[in-house]
């Protein structure tokens, strides 16, 4: 018992990270007037929701002693392509302090959930939730890899906005 309920813990854990995303995306998209910018936090919310009603599943499975079923090829046709952005794409996030500050936030939540997925993915034994736990573990390094390069990129904008010049 103590295995299932130490499992439907640490699904509630991640259905919370993904909730906390869907949050900050939101938030992120309503703060953007620009559409590329906004565009870019909608369908990053869309991502996390899918990993939220994903993780739901799950739950309401191993809630109800049923087998979890396995999604993994539903989850392999997700696009898991790199994203590529323009640079009004970034000077616009690197100039707007709530965005960049989105940016920020994102990248600890990617990062938490990277971890959380990786210990999942090594404490269970049922394997379709360990191919479930290394998918959503590719997708958050996915996102987590892409914040990287916009806040980097977009960090010199930051600080030309704020008349900040290195030493």
């Amino acid at each position: 018992m103590a295995i299932k309920e130490n499992l439907i813990s640490s699904i509630k854990k991640a259905m919370q990270g993904e909730m906390d995303s869907v949050n900050l995306y939101q938030n992120a998209a309503e703060k953007s007037g620009d559409p590329e910018v906004k565009e870019f936090f909608l369908l990053r919310r869309e991502e996390e929701r899918r990993h939220y009603n994903y993780l739901l599943d799950y739950y309401q499975q191993l809630s109800s002693d049923i087998q979890p079923e396995d999604i993994s090829e539903k989850l392999e046709r997700e696009n898991l392509e790199k994203s590529i952005f323009s640079e009004s794409f970034i000077r616009r996030i690197g100039e707007d302090q709530a965005l960049f500050s989105a940016i920020s936030t994102a990248l600890l939540l990617e990062k938490d959930a990277i971890d959380h997925y990786r210990k999942c993915e090594q404490e269970t034994d049922i394997l379709t939730l360990k191919s479930f736990y290394a998918l959503l573990g590719k997708w958050e390094m996915k996102h987590y890899e892409e914040l990287v390069d916009i806040q980097k990129e977009a960090e010199r904008f930051y600080w030309e906005m704020n008349s900040f010049e290195p030493f």
